[in-house]
């Protein structure tokens, strides 16, 4: 071929770029470009609903409504008295303010109050008192027992002698909480603390909750309550409300406001929320921003309590990993040795396809099916009766078929080859399945029990029969109890906390990680022990 033959040869560049060529190129490519979108939307779409939650588990952000505003008083001015009143805290007590109400709830109520009413600890409220300060304690006295029908402090309310054990009490005692005069508050110990009070309100004119149009005013933000006393609002349209002139009256101790708000329309003050009890004026209530951490050191390791919306999870977490420890170590021998037998002794004929049909189906069939049977059989028949033990063998039943089928596969899955030499070199056929064939087909075994575990954390309907709702650490096999998908479906179903339940839905998917991590790690490490490289 001469050097002009060669030149006027088409190159294969040329033969590549024919139309048919360029038409299955652009076929590809749009192959490609689809399956990239859709892995890629895929992967966003897991990657909010994991963040979301995450997010919502991590922090809360709310606006909560109060019958006072967010203005916050350290030292309280009593009526007639030159002194303020100061209320002091333990130091770990995890609160640094209350409202008025509140704070006259923890004198007032029969039994002892708790502080989880109002910052979600589990901790029993113990006040003190001091009537020896004459004129002072009297005048505090009936600040905290206004609104009551009490002439005298009930008797839950414990006397101390003096200003000074008044605080030597509160800081040795867990949950306390008492008051001293502002003048003896200066130099308070490390173990004490002083709790705000909020205690002013929005009174309001009659006018302003009338529904106009089929709108009422409901509520306020602070930030518009915050408008309206600096004069930036002419009409409560602009906050939310009806077709009302807005009028701000000014507050005075003589109480000549109250007269002047009750003939005003659409008139608004500032005042002590007693003035409001005592002269049964109308208010708005008040939205709070709060916003703090959810998943606190505190949350993960103290005791549920009153139904999961005080305390933490720490017994919750616990009842989890013994489920999955008792779950695993009844479900896994019975399901490998299963798939030992279906593969290693048995002939696969048309008994075992029966029989591996049954196991397929079985793993297909929905937990609330296996619950309602755990239900009739291990509850009812054997009398085992709600708790731990019931729920443990059901969800072994509901996991067997799964690593039946893994394990299965996994098993057939390793060469013949292997089984031949170990034979020629003299084994038994059990020495060959135990040294040879279930090291190789380890990691499909595996693969199947982090599946199963994965199964039993996240599993809920198959629990609501057989486990029971005690939030306490379980104690025994016929013990009733709580695992995290249960506590999180009796939160949100019966609406405790929705800050709780997000909490504790980011706890579960943590945990799961950490499984699956776990499982990861101990997979490379047997498929690095049996020469195996993990495709991974």
């Amino acid at each position: 071929m001469t050097a002009a033959e060669i030149m006027e040869r088409p190159s294969k560049k040329e033969v590549i770029s024919s139309p048919q060529s360029r038409k299955l190129r652009i076929q590809e490519r749009i192959a490609k470009g689809i399956i990239w979108f859709l892995a890629m939307l895929t992967i966003a779409v897991l990657a909010w609903i994991v963040g979301y939650l995450m997010v919502r588990g991590i922090r809360y952000n709310n606006h909560v409504p109060y019958g006072v505003t967010t203005s916050v008083e350290t030292q309280l001015e009593l009526p007639g008295m030159d002194d303020d009143v100061v209320f002091i805290i333990h130091y770990k007590t995890r609160s640094e303010d209350i409202p008025v109400t509140g704070l006259r709830k923890l004198y007032n109520k029969v039994r002892k109050e708790n502080w989880g009413f109002y910052n979600q600890q589990n901790l029993k409220v113990t006040p003190f008192a001091y009537k020896g300060a004459g004129a002072f304690s009297k005048s505090v006295e009936e600040f905290l027992l206004t609104g009551s029908d009490l002439s005298d402090y009930r008797e839950n309310v414990k006397d101390v002698s003096s200003w000074k054990d008044m605080v030597s009490h509160v800081g040795s005692t867990p949950g306390s909480l008492g008051f001293i005069p502002a003048s003896e508050a200066s130099n308070l110990p490390s173990n004490v603390k002083i709790l705000g009070v909020r205690r002013i309100a929005l009174a309001v004119h009659p006018s302003v909750l009338e529904i106009q149009d089929g709108k009422m005013m409901r509520e306020i933000s602070s930030e518009n309550v915050d408008r309206i006393i600096n004069g930036e609002v002419s009409n409560w349209q602009e906050v939310g409300g009806t077709d009302l002139p807005l009028t701000v009256i000014e507050h005075d101790d003589s109480g000549n406001y109250i007269e002047e708000l009750q003939n005003t329309s659409g008139a608004v003050v500032l005042c002590h929320f007693s003035d409001i009890e005592q002269n049964e004026l109308s208010t708005i209530p008040v939205l709070r921003h709060e916003t703090g951490w959810n998943l606190t050191w505190h949350f993960i390791v103290e005791a549920p309590a009153r139904s999961g919306q005080w305390g933490g999870i720490s017994y919750i977490i616990l009842n989890t990993f013994f489920l999955i420890l008792f779950t695993v170590l009844f479900s896994t021998p019975v399901g490998i040795m299963a798939a030992i037998y279906m593969v290693e002794y048995t002939n696969q004929g048309r008994m075992m396809r029966i029989l591996r049909m049954g196991t397929e189906t079985l793993a297909g069939i929905p937990s609330i099916v296996f619950g309602l049977f755990g239900f009739i059989f291990f509850v009812q028949i054997l009398g085992m009766g709600i708790g731990f033990i019931s729920s443990t063998l059901t969800i072994t039943l509901m996991v067997l078929p799964t690593i039946i089928r893994t394990s299965e596969e996994a098993l057939k899955s390793v060469p013949q080859s292997f089984r031949e030499g170990s034979l020629a070199l003299g084994a038994s056929k059990l020495q060959t399945i135990v040294k040879v064939v279930l090291p190789a087909a380890s990691p499909g075994i595996l693969t199947g029990i982090i599946l199963s575990i994965g199964r039993t954390v996240g599993e809920t309907a198959v629990l609501i029969y057989t486990l029971g709702s005690n939030y306490d650490l379980v104690s025994g096999p016929s013990s009733s109890a709580r695992v995290l998908s249960l506590h999180l479906y009796m939160l949100f179903s019966e609406a405790l906390s929705f800050d709780r339940t997000f909490a504790t839905g980011a706890v579960l998917v943590i945990i799961i990680l950490m499984t699956n991590l776990s499982a990861t790690y101990v997979m490379k490490r047997v498929n690095k022990n049996s020469g195996y490289a993990l495709r991974s």
